[in-house]
């Protein structure tokens, strides 16, 4: 009788020990079938471009295939959504743009989750700097003559942007709180119609994003005053940055995290997260990036959500001190 006990007690402490060890197992396996970049914009515009350039990299570095899907609308929010209600196994994941993760918590009051704390970022991806742009026959040819004209006429000078809430918006907004100027804006469905219509002169001033004007800068349908990054940009090398002429407190870009539900494990987010910096390492993905007007600038899990805290913060603040609005 003792010993038929003593053969069932040894039998149940070898299936706990063996539970653990399965599972650790599993961990070390990852990933053991496709894995699915969640990008919440359309297919064909410039996140999902580089979300497919992404994907193929990130496919042979973890040996399983890395699917993207669009899932639109709501601003992002919709995508975003599904990936924050996704179990937490490293097998979905997102595309998170500034605005999904840093800017839509503070104009869409309602929203079902918080990026902060309903995401963990794998790593950041890259940077879309902006540019300050003008038309050709607009007075100001310097950073500064557009400050002194903006502030010798406070309201008179406008500026287009793709809607409210979006990066060009915010650029303006903090481009007015950063050198007490102030600005009309114009807000446009999209922004195509907003780069027209500054190029024609029908709206003084833009701050695109570099990718959409570079094209009209080289073309000189437009006039670039200033980008917005750290450094000059390879394709507008002629252009100072905002820091080297004298303003670095309007240093900006719109940045792109990849990110996984909040309670994924630590080694699959560390694993996926070198699986990202090696594929951005690559010559051939960060050059195909490049080529998008993208600035390959990959930071580690850590950093990544620093990031997205300190955005929300410096967003938010401003977004509420310019009352920004979505209508």
């Amino acid at each position: 009788m003792h010993n038929k006990r003593r053969q069932i007690l040894i039998a149940l402490s070898l299936c706990t020990a063996v539970i653990p060890a399965q599972a650790a197992q599993s961990k070390s396996s990852f990933p053991e079938r496709a894995l699915t970049i969640v990008v919440p914009f359309s297919a064909g515009g410039g996140s999902d471009v580089v979300a497919r350039i992404l994907a193929t990299g990130m496919s042979a570095k973890l040996g399983q295939s890395v699917i993207v899907e669009n899932k639109t609308g709501a601003s992002g929010n919709i995508g975003a959504e599904a990936v924050a209600k996704a179990k937490p196994d490293g097998y979905t994941l997102l595309f998170g743009s500034m605005g999904v993760m840093s800017v839509n918590t503070h104009l869409y009051p309602n929203m079902s989750f918080q990026p902060e704390k309903d995401f963990t970022a794998i790593g950041r991806i890259y940077d879309t700097p902006h540019v300050i742009v003008v038309s050709p026959e607009f007075p100001a040819t310097s950073l500064s003559d557009l400050i002194s004209l903006a502030k010798s006429k406070p309201g008179s000078l406008t500026y287009a942007s793709a809607g409210n809430g979006t990066s060009t918006h915010l650029m303006g907004a903090l481009f007015m709180d950063q050198t007490k100027t102030k600005l009309t804006h114009v807000p446009y469905k999209g922004n195509a119609p907003a780069l027209n219509d500054t190029m024609g002169g029908h709206v003084a001033i833009m701050f695109d994003q570099a990718t959409n004007s570079t094209g009209q800068i080289r073309a000189k349908r437009l006039r670039a005053l200033a980008v917005t990054s750290k450094n000059r940009l390879t394709d507008l090398p002629e252009v100072p940055t905002v820091g080297e002429l004298g303003y670095p407190e309007l240093e900006a870009t719109s940045w792109t995290v990849l990110a996984a539900p909040a309670d994924t494990p630590a080694d699959i987010v560390e694993k996926l997260s070198q699986a990202l910096e090696a594929a951005l390492a690559d010559a051939d993905i960060s050059e195909k990036i490049k080529q998008t007007g993208g600035l390959v600038n990959y930071e580690s899990s850590a950093a990544a959500n620093k990031l997205v805290k300190d955005e929300s913060l410096r967003w938010g603040t401003l977004i509420k001190a310019a009352n920004i609005a979505t209508n």
